[in-house]
C-alpha cells in the first residue's frame, strides 16, 4: 500500500488518541470534564444533574465513535473497489466495535472507572452511525459533482 493511502487514515487514528486519552482519565477527572461541558452548555446550575450528566457522558460516547468509524471509512475511501462500499461500512463499524472493546477493557484499570457492556453497544451504534453518514456524504458529493458536470 502506497504512503498517501496510509494517511488517509491519520485523522482515525489522532481520533483513537483521544479516545485513549479521555479513557485514561480518573473517575473524579473524567467528571470535572463532564461538568465543565454541562456548566458551557446548559448552564451552571445544571451541573450534577443526574439525566443531564447521562446525557453529555452517554452522547460523548456516541460521538467520539461516529467521528472515529466515518475517518476509518474514509481512510478506506483510499483502498479497493468503489463498488464495496457496503464492506466498508461494516469493516469501519466493526473496527470501532473492536476499538470500544480495547477502551472499556482499558477503562477497567483506571481509578474511579468501569467496564460497562452498555458502553460498548453504544459506542458501536456511534460507530455504524459515523460510517454510514460518511458513505451517504460520499453519494452526495458524487450526485452534485455528476450534475454539476
Amino acid at each position: 500500500m502506497k504512503i498517501k493511502k496510509l494517511l488517509r487514515f491519520i485523522p482515525a487514528v489522532i481520533i483513537m488518541g483521544v479516545i485513549f486519552f479521555f479513557s485514561s482519565q480518573t473517575g473524579d477527572e473524567s467528571t470535572a470534564v463532564s461538568d465543565e461541558v454541562i456548566s458551557v452548555t446548559a448552564g451552571g446550575d445544571m451541573v450534577g444533574t443526574e439525566l443531564i450528566t447521562v446525557i453529555v457522558r452517554k452522547s460523548a460516547h456516541f460521538l467520539e465513535y461516529a467521528a472515529l468509524c466515518a475517518m476509518v471509512y474514509f481512510g478506506l475511501r483510499g483502498i479497493g473497489d468503489e463498488k464495496k462500499q457496503g464492506r466498508r461500512i461494516v469493516f469501519s463499524g466493526l473496527f470501532g466495535g473492536l476499538y470500544a472493546i480495547t477502551d472499556e477493557l482499558h477503562q477497567y484499570f483506571v481509578p474511579g472507572r468501569a467496564c460497562m457492556a452498555t458502553d460498548v453497544l453504544l459506542d458501536m451504534c456511534g460507530a455504524f452511525f459515523g460510517a454510514v453518514m460518511m458513505f451517504l456524504l460520499y453519494k452526495l458529493i458524487g450526485r452534485l459533482v455528476k450534475n454539476n458536470k
